[in-house]
């Protein structure tokens, strides 16, 4: 009878053993990352036909919606607002989705993924779309180990693709607007005028120089590659951000701005070739005017304008004083001293010390004094 009644314990002992192990062996499968637990999708999108992506990121407590439309073949941020896109930010993102093949799985069980960062509240949203139709739908998450933890669709399964998928898509609204001001080639500037309240000055390129322009006071040492170097900021000028929208003109100090920068810039052949009219017989440069308003609530930061538009944009003080210059920015530099010859005993090309004049001035009439004294 006893005997009877261990081997039921033992029974039953084998088989909550064997209950347990099975479940383990299950669970450890699900999360092993491999191809058995789900067939891989296959993601494959044409950039050329996406026509907008809407990109939801967490932000703060909340999250941030960012729409950006591609409209007569050039990609505009729609959503929270009307503004051109950065055409190389929108590319980095479109190369990511066409780019993108899961190579395993990695969890399929909803309590996963939190720690894989493709929860609601963790993960960055993008839905690819043409015209209506919804190309891809994407939870994006954690990057461990070179790979990126991705959901797909509806699917409960967490895809491990390859590459840094997250970053180029996990940008917030400043990132994805266009901050370039101005972009034309620096050689086609052919004139230039500074005016604030460091002086005016006015340049125009004569025979690939810049020389000081009519009824421009005389600078002394001029040196005309100061000139250039300042063509070339304004010519390829780029914002660090944008003004709030709550920031008018008159608060930004743009309707008497406190800095203007003009620049005439000769059409090129092939502009000109692309007008109405397919020869014209003058060419009428294009004027450019850049405005400098006053600080943002940091003092590190200036309002900025171009050609009186509606767009306000934010510049470092560094960018904005170089475009404030005066009469010192324009003079050549000082020849630096020819160097000093090494002391004897020391081989050349080792550094020497440096002493302090009085130091060596003490130095030397201990040597004065010394040699004095031996001639006694």
């Amino acid at each position: 009878m006893q005997l009877r009644k261990n081997r039921v314990a033992i029974g039953a002992m084998l088989f909550v053993a064997l209950l347990v192990a099975t479940i383990w062996a299950v669970r450890t499968r699900d999360d092993a990352g491999t191809d058995e637990a789900a067939e891989l999708p296959s993601v494959e999108i044409d950039a050329d036909t996406v026509t907008s992506l809407e990109i939801t990121r967490p932000k703060g407590d909340g999250t941030e919606v960012v729409v950006l439309s591609k409209v007569d073949g050039e990609w505009r941020v729609s959503v929270p607002l009307e503004a051109d896109a950065d055409p190389n930010n929108v590319r980095s993102a479109l190369n990511r989705l066409t780019e993108m093949t899961p190579k395993g799985v990695v969890a399929t069980r909803e309590e996963n993924y939190a720690r894989l960062e493709v929860d609601d509240a963790q993960a960055v949203k993008v839905v690819a779309r043409s015209g209506e139709a919804t190309l891809v739908q994407l939870r994006l998450g954690k990057y461990s180990n070179g790979v990126t933890m991705v959901r797909i669709g509806d699917r409960p399964e967490v895809f491990a693709v390859n590459g840094s998928v997250r970053f180029p898509f996990d940008r917030d609204l400043k990132t994805w607007r266009n901050r370039r001001v101005t972009d034309v080639k620096a050689q086609s500037v052919q004139e230039i005028a500074f005016e604030s309240d460091n002086g005016s000055f006015r340049f125009s390129r004569q025979e690939g120089s810049w020389v000081p322009a009519a009824k421009q006071k005389p600078i002394k040492n001029f040196d005309s590659k100061r000139v250039e170097g300042l063509v070339s900021t304004a010519a390829r000028l780029t914002a660090s951000g944008f003004a709030p929208s709550e920031v008018s003109a008159a608060r930004a100090g743009l309707n008497e701005p406190d800095a203007t920068i003009t620049l005439r810039v000769a059409a090129s052949a092939e502009e000109a070739r692309d007008g109405a009219d397919p020869a014209p017989t003058t060419t009428e440069p294009e004027v450019i005017v850049i405005e400098i308003g006053q600080k943002t609530d940091k003092d590190t930061e200036l309002y900025l304008r171009l050609n009186g538009g509606e767009t306000i944009y934010v510049v470092s003080k560094y960018l904005a004083d170089r475009l404030r210059p005066d009469a010192k920015a324009f003079v050549k530099s000082e020849e630096a001293p020819p160097p000093t010859p090494p002391m004897q005993g020391v081989p050349q090309g080792q550094q020497q010390p440096q002493l302090p004049p009085e130091v060596m001035r003490q130095l030397q009439e201990q040597i004065r004094q010394q040699q004095q004294q031996q001639q006694r």
